[in-house]
């Protein structure tokens, strides 16, 4: 026994797991409709399962969550439709409405909570049936994705909810609790309590559940992002190797050999957003035109003028007037220069959302320097003219476009 034991029969908790480290740090605020038949609509009270399941993923892959803030996608504080997370995200809900034991959300929810002549009850069965599935589970090391009933009619199934189950506390007095990562309460340690004799499973963070079963859950492996930048806040400088990830359509600034052919362009080295991961994704933060290419260690802020180096080929982000961009007609964002040496082209100013210092995390927008555009990205391409990849390029106005974030440090 542990500390407690004259009332606490028997607990148990995944080693490791934290709801501040292995979830995600924004709250389930999406909306989708799961089934529509002429004018009915059953909507999903956000992505529950689908961050529930990405996230066991992430742990069962022993990779790193995407630990981004809220505070990135605002006003809307969830990552849009069309960002990988965002359609990572759905593609596990709809998983996880695919398996076998989804069909309980609709059976339970039909059900009564008590014993009658055809069943013994959604009480009886959560206590008896899943209670013992979680507590086998958890004794094994292993977090299990949870669905949580509150609906008592089809027409309110929307109303269920999932979640991810790591840790149980039983004690003599029958009480019985349940840990889970909410994804509605990032960051939290949500417990899910059941008294003798009173119905329903009380969350600490407000609802009251009818009960709960063991979703059944395949692995997938989630997409390799490199070094994720998880712990956010940490303040960035001169000399650090970063990757950038376009905030709205989370691909990653990138570089590569082939040059602009169209007519009217520079002929200059493309620079694009790329939706996977590789070696072409990554930049050295250097200080202005005419500081030496390797001089580091400078920490940076609002306001504070950057050159990146692409590491690959070694040459600097760059833009000028009087090319424009093959898709939109935009200006021109190329990569020039040799070994880190190029010209006062190669100069950007940071623009932190709200100020303040450059952190891992934040939302920055990067001004060029000698003409005043917008380090800019849309979901626009062409196989002959961006080599597929989402087109970059200098933006005159202000938009979300223009938002940027660190991916990976290293």
């Amino acid at each position: 026994m542990t500390i407690g034991e004259t009332t606490r029969a028997r607990s148990g908790r995944v080693p490791g797991f934290d709801p501040s480290v292995h979830g995600f740090a924004f709250a389930n605020r999406f909306v989708d409709v799961f089934l529509s038949v002429g004018a009915f609509e059953v909507t999903t009270a956000g992505r529950c399962g689908g961050m529930a399941y990405l996230a066991l993923d992430h742990w069962t892959a022993g990779r790193p969550v995407p630990r981004w803030p809220a505070s990135l996608w605002a006003p809307g504080r969830v990552p849009p439709d069309g960002h990988w997370l965002a359609d990572d995200i759905r593609s596990r809900l709809f998983d996880s409405f695919r398996t076998a034991t989804a069909a309980k959300f609709v059976t339970w929810s039909q059900s009564s909570d008590h014993a009658t002549w055809i069943s013994k009850g959604v009480t009886r069965w959560t206590l008896e049936d899943e209670l013992p599935k979680v507590v086998a589970a958890v004794d094994a090391g292993r977090p299990v994705p949870l669905g949580l009933v509150v609906a008592r009619s089809i027409g309110d199934i929307g109303e269920n909810h999932q979640v991810l189950a790591y840790g149980y506390e039983k004690e003599t007095s029958g009480r019985v609790t349940v840990l889970v990562y909410d994804n509605n309460s990032p960051d939290q340690e949500v417990r899910l309590t059941s008294e003798p004799g009173q119905p329903g499973w009380a969350a600490s963070n407000g609802p009251r559940w009818r009960g709960f079963f063991v979703q059944a859950y395949s692995a997938k492996r989630p997409r390799a992002l490199g070094s994720v930048a998880v712990e956010v806040g940490v303040r960035l400088r001169t000399g650090a190797t970063l990757t950038l990830s376009h905030v709205w359509t989370g691909r990653s600034l990138h570089s590569h050999p082939a040059v602009y052919t169209h007519p009217g362009t520079s002929g200059q080295q493309q620079v694009t957003t790329f939706g996977g991961s590789d070696d072409n994704d990554w930049w050295i933060v250097a200080g202005p035109d005419g500081t030496p290419p390797n001089d580091g260690g400078h920490t940076l802020a609002d306001g504070d003028v950057v050159r990146l180096r692409h590491v690959a080929t070694g040459r600097n982000l760059h833009s000028h007037a009087g090319f424009p961009s093959p898709l939109t007609g935009q200006q021109e964002v190329t990569a020039f220069g040799t070994a880190g040496v190029g010209d006062a082209n190669d100069d950007w100013r940071v623009q932190v959302d709200g100020g303040g210092p450059w952190l891992t995390g934040s939302r920055v927008r990067l001004v060029h320097v000698a003409t005043s555009v917008a380090l800019h990205s849309h979901h626009r391409s062409d196989p002959r003219l961006t080599s597929g990849q989402d087109e970059v390029t200098g933006f005159e106005g202000r938009d979300e476009n223009d938002w940027w974030t660190t991916l990976g440090v290293r």
